[in-house]
């Protein structure tokens, strides 16, 4: 049988670097949310990256993640943080 894999790595710029330390209790809440599904999401892993001034999330797949639920958190943090402008994936 097959493996099928998702490897992906983006970044999105939050503003501020209180946004970033929001941005993690959000994250943390949104993998809670997803450990709870049947089956479990494979989700993905997110870091603040402090090279960049410490308002942007690096979030990428650790072996295998989820895209689609990198979008949703994107949009989560669009949402509570009212960010405009486009965002690549």
């Amino acid at each position: 049988m097959a493996d099928f894999f998702t490897y992906f790595s983006c970044v999105l710029d939050v503003g501020t670097v209180e946004n970033a330390a929001k941005a993690l209790d959000l994250y943390n809440e949104f993998i809670d949310e997803l450990a709870a599904e049947d089956p479990p999401s494979d989700g993905f892993v997110l870091s603040i990256v402090p090279e960049y001034g410490g308002t942007k999330l690096w979030m990428r797949d650790d072996v295998t993640g989820d895209p689609h639920q990198v979008v949703e958190f994107v949009l989560r943090c669009a949402r509570t943080f009212r960010l405009r402008g486009r965002w690549g994936f």
